[in-house]
């Protein structure tokens, strides 16, 4: 009989002691180890949405047309005269197409299906 009643209190004294230490060990763990140099430049450098990139394509052929501009929440492309203009929020795709000899990089922009 006190074999159980002494491993109850040896229990809870041990669950009482792992409560108190756990912030203490919290907060002595170390933080993850920095990441590669090249990989924070990468992610510097990364563009953070898609209305970033269609700006730094500004003036550039697409598939759509040149992209003339991106101005608030529009993308508008210029082809053969005729001014097309599209929601920048139904941009679904910017492809970055490999460069026949001779030519410049293709991009490619797609737009969402309506249904």
């Amino acid at each position: 009989m006190h074999t159980i009643t002494n491993t109850r209190w040896l229990a809870a004294i041990v669950t009482a002691i792992l409560i108190l230490l756990a912030p203490a060990y919290a907060q002595k763990r170390k933080p993850a180890p920095p990441a590669p140099a090249g990989e924070q430049h990468a992610q510097a450098k990364a563009p953070a949405s898609i209305r970033d990139i269609l700006v730094s394509l500004q003036g550039q052929q697409t598939n759509l047309g040149t992209l003339a501009k991106v101005t608030g929440d529009f993308v508008v492309f210029e082809s053969e005269g005729d001014t097309l203009m599209y929601p920048v929020n139904a941009v679904q795709v910017v492809k970055f197409l490999k460069a026949e000899e001779g030519e410049g990089r293709k991009i490619e922009v797609r737009f969402l299906a309506k249904d």
